[in-house]
């Protein structure tokens, strides 16, 4: 005899699984072509934002060379511009295709849950056909047909009835499972779109960060070289004076780190907060530029910097390096470390870049604030037990004992 309850126990799996199915459903383009339509022509016009923004990158990359004039400084920022605004037009199509793809895999979704209810149906019918025969036992079968090619008969429907409904539980599961991978790639979307949206404000708000600092460059020196060069001299003799306060400062609290307080060297204990490009690393370096651009070390040999540089296009989410709690934030404007932020960790770490955050979490958006300088992300990692914020007449300062970051980077 057939075994019922083997399939009694699919049915029963196929029902609690039809519990979980119950998606939202966008507004649907006019028709399935349609919306495929609609897709490929956010993909097209990703990929030319895509070739523009990558010819101003490789624009930008040339102004590198150029002397640091009021004119080459005002097309920089021009530059920078237009890219940004290439990079808000960019995130705003990723949003649009993303939509897009939600409503299509929407309505997918809704078509496979009506396939399965059909399917559960169909299996509905054949239980119920197998489930009368199954009452019977086989002698009780002979008896009620007329000859015994009636009863091989019967069997033989019965036998078949038995291949169909195994033939319809394996079609259940099948639909099943790709309704499965439909909802995971839905959630997917759904989740992308929310970080498209958050990535579209940040880089809006450094768009407009940009312009307003190319309207205010243009104020302060009246469009004239000469201001422009006393600013940048100005600029210059101030930003050495607060960091050479801050490495003054920082050699002595160096020196009270308490070893059992701070992770032992470790890869993977920090993650990186913006895309892996190192440009400077940390300590007394023996370099030219060293030595030009950070506080003198080593008997004049070097310059020490206190942390390390990352390269960062404008725009990109910088983000927390481990979980913790923000400890500090401030503008030091165009000297030092311009706008800034820490984030205390419970591992005895304090990260320089409130809210409670949580690894990957964005803090904030890569941006530019000097005249001289493109964008990168200065980052160092103190021993929490030195780290203190000074209030100074140009703003509040954070300094601590710092540590090499690579020590704890992957």
């Amino acid at each position: 005899m057939f075994l019922f309850e083997k399939f009694k126990k699919e049915l029963a799996v196929i029902a609690i699984f039809s519990l979980f199915l119950n998606f939202p459903v966008l507004a649907r383009a006019e028709t399935v072509d349609d919306l495929k339509s609609q897709i490929q022509q956010s993909q097209n016009q990703i990929r030319e934002l895509e070739k523009q923004i990558a010819a101003f990158q490789e624009a930008l990359k040339d102004t590198k060379s150029e002397s640091a004039t009021l004119k080459s400084q005002i097309g920089k920022m021009e530059t920078q511009i237009r890219k940004l605004q290439a990079e808000v037009s960019l995130t705003q199509a990723k949003i649009s295709q993303t939509s897009f793809k939600i409503e299509d895999l929407s309505s997918e979704i809704e078509t496979r849950n009506i396939e399965l209810e059909k399917q559960k149906a169909n299996l509905g019918r054949i239980l119920f056909a197998i489930d009368e025969y199954d009452q019977e036992t086989p002698f009780e079968m002979i008896l009620k047909n007329q000859n015994f090619s009636d009863f091989l008969n019967q069997a033989q429907y019965v036998e078949d009835l038995q291949n169909n409904l195994q033939q319809k539980v394996r079609g259940v599961k099948e639909t099943r499972t790709r309704l499965e991978e439909q909802k995971t790639e839905y959630e997917n979307q759904k989740n992308q779109l929310q970080e498209l949206n958050q990535e579209l404000k940040g880089k809006t708000s450094v768009l407009d960060n940009q312009r307003d600092e190319k309207q205010d460059l243009l104020a302060t020196t009246k469009n004239q070289e000469k201001q422009y060069q006393a600013m940048l001299a100005d600029l210059q003799k101030k930003r050495d004076q607060i960091e050479n306060e801050i490495y003054q400062a920082e050699e002595k609290l160096r020196l009270a780190i308490n070893p059992s307080s701070i992770p032992g060297s470790k890869k993977g204990v920090l993650i990186w907060p913006i895309q892996k490009q190192l440009t400077q690393s940390f300590g007394c370096l023996h370099a030219s530029f060293a030595r030009k651009s950070y506080p003198s070390c080593d008997n004049g040999q070097g310059g020490y910097h206190n942390g390390i540089d990352i390269a960062a296009s404008i725009g990109l989410p910088v983000k927390a390096a481990l979980e913790g709690t923000v400890s500090g934030i401030g503008n030091l404007g165009k000297y030092s470390y311009g706008k800034w932020i820490t984030v205390r960790h419970d591992n005895g770490l304090t990260t320089l870049y409130a809210q409670k955050l949580k690894t990957r979490d964005a803090i904030g958006y890569a941006g530019s604030t000097g005249y001289s300088t493109g964008a990168h992300l200065h980052f160092t990692v103190y021993a929490s037990n030195t780290f203190q914020i000074q209030q100074k007449s140009y703003g509040p300062v954070p300094m601590g004992g710092s540590i090499n970051p690579m020590l704890y980077l992957p």
